[in-house]
């Protein structure tokens, strides 16, 4: 058996500090301070939030419900076109591009045409 040092132990006894503060202040209805039901928690989030943990709001909670489950469904639509995407098909293939050839063979590359243009000109 391992023996616990004194981190692991204060660890503990934080937690437990703070399962027993949520339950009193969060989720027990009786002593709770949020999510009371007075009038300025109909608009909070947190308390619409708490509400529907505890079940006091099965109409919130059905629609948190219907929420992620929308969510969800468009997480995978998204994942499954992002998988489309990357997976190339025959019919999607880019056609092969084509070479336009230029004959240079009667160019004079000897010459350079900024000098000829001088001499010409005769200037």
């Amino acid at each position: 058996m391992t023996e616990t040092g004194p981190l692991s132990e204060e660890a503990a006894r934080l937690l437990g500090a703070a399962q027993e503060w949520l339950h009193r202040v969060v989720l027990d209805p009786a002593t709770a301070k949020v999510a009371t039901g007075s009038p300025e928690c109909c608009w909070c989030p947190l308390c619409q939030l708490v509400a529907a943990a505890r079940g006091d709001r099965p109409e919130l909670a059905a629609r948190l419900s219907d929420g992620l489950a929308a969510m969800t469904e468009l997480q995978s639509t998204l994942a499954a076109v992002l998988r489309s995407m990357a997976e190339p098909t025959a019919s999607a293939e880019r056609p092969a591009r084509t070479v336009h050839r230029i004959d240079l063979s009667d160019v004079d590359t000897d010459t350079d045409p900024d000098t000829d243009s001088d001499a010409a000109g005769g200037g």
